[in-house]
């Protein structure tokens, strides 16, 4: 009886072709095996915790980083670490900034850390009168920064939450306002808590608007159109304290988000974020992020007919 192999699309149906196959095979165990003694010794000798150098071309080790990234791995270096710290980026405490400030380095972002096995590539870098020179990196998990704390020796700035406790209202101008006139609100938060807050004015009005207002209008039950846009390129902020009863108050022109080219009523949802600082000191670090809204009413009216003379 005759008799075939048939692999990958291939027929092997003769002796020769048989033995061809078998070789074949052969091969390719040898190959597979080669590769799985090879993965383990690449585990076996990981890099060891540190920071290096991020080399330019090959040959070097390629590793990838914790955002998915392929690094070219250079040499270890022996940086001398004149400050370090690591902040939360959220809320949850999920994500954190690592900052470390270094004697002057002409060319500061050619480094990668390495702590427990896990790469970490470098986002950012900065200099300082060339003095100092700031590397900076992102890490995802607490777990992740823990490791990367205990190998600094540096203690994690955690978000926490400041206690607010605030009335917020949207005051239109007018009662009502007529096509084509400016329909202008003013938004009004109120501490009546029993916490001094701090937060920052700004940071968005780099911008065609001040995009810290957030805004979304209804015209009989359908959305209305935002007319521009929520780009920003950062702009001046201004640390603002309000102790108890206090009132923080903030004139803005809603023709920057909606045409109001039709009459009727419009139920808007106002939203103002609110980057929260330590009440105590100056430190313009975020410690909490969270956005101050309240709904509100836009009556718009058809313009009035001038007078028949």
């Amino acid at each position: 009886m005759a008799t075939a192999i048939v692999y990958r699309g291939k027929t092997y149906g003769t002796a020769i072709t048989q033995g061809k196959w078998r070789s074949e095979m052969t091969t390719r165990l040898l190959m597979a095996l080669l590769l799985v003694v090879s993965t383990a010794a690449l585990g076996a000798s990981q890099p060891a915790d540190g920071i290096y150098l991020c080399a330019t071309g090959g040959p070097a080790p390629v590793i990838t980083s914790q955002d998915g990234r392929e690094i070219l791995l250079g040499k270890k270096q022996e940086l001398k670490m004149l400050e370090s710290s690591i902040n939360s980026r959220d809320n949850a405490n999920d994500r954190f900034d690592l900052r470390l400030t270094i004697p002057y380095d002409e060319n500061p972002w050619t480094y990668a850390l390495i702590v427990d096995g896990i790469s970490y590539r470098q986002c950012g870098s900065g200099s300082s009168q060339k003095e100092t020179s700031s590397l900076n990196f992102n890490i995802s998990g607490d777990t992740n920064a823990m490791q990367v704390s205990k190998y600094l020796k540096t203690q994690i700035v955690y978000r926490r939450h400041p206690r607010h406790n605030l009335c917020v209202s949207f005051i239109p101008a007018k009662q009502e306002f007529s096509i084509g006139e400016e329909a202008t609100a003013t938004l009004q938060i109120v501490n009546v808590g029993t916490n001094t807050i701090a937060f920052m004015k700004g940071g968005r009005n780099r911008a065609f608007r001040d995009n810290q207002h957030v805004f979304s209008a209804r015209l009989e039950g359908k959305q209305v159109d935002d007319i521009g846009t929520s780009y920003h390129m950062g702009g001046i902020a201004v640390r603002t304290v309000l102790k108890p009863n206090d009132v923080f108050e903030d004139k803005i022109s809603l023709k920057n988000w909606f045409a109001f080219d039709k009459a009727g009523y419009y139920e808007i949802h106002g939203s103002y974020y609110m980057g929260f600082v330590d009440p105590d000191g100056e430190s313009f670090r975020t410690i909490w992020e969270d956005y101050a809204s309240a709904d509100f009413i836009v009556q718009i009216k058809e313009q009035e007919s001038p007078p028949n003379k």
